[in-house]
């Protein structure tokens, strides 16, 4: 009786798909974590619009620099 093997190129079909798989992962990943910074960054602004000029001051800054210190988080 003579034995009939087959062999499946599909470790290549399979490293490329985990590949492909791997960038997706981190696009997503990186889509929310810029979704998150978003979200944060909406906060601060919101926080820092409902002081008073006097609070803003004792915090060092001012109306005109809100945005800067809610892009740099301080």
């Amino acid at each position: 009786m003579t034995d009939i093997t087959y062999q499946i190129a599909g470790t290549e079909l399979n490293a490329q798909s985990t590949g492909y798989l791997a960038r997706i992962a981190a696009f997503f990943g990186q889509l929310i974590d810029g979704v998150r910074d978003g979200q944060q960054m909406a906060a601060r602004y919101h926080e820092l619009s409902r002081l008073s000029g006097v609070d803003l001051a004792t915090r060092g800054l001012t109306r005109d620099t809100v945005s800067r210190a809610v892009l740099t988080g301080h």
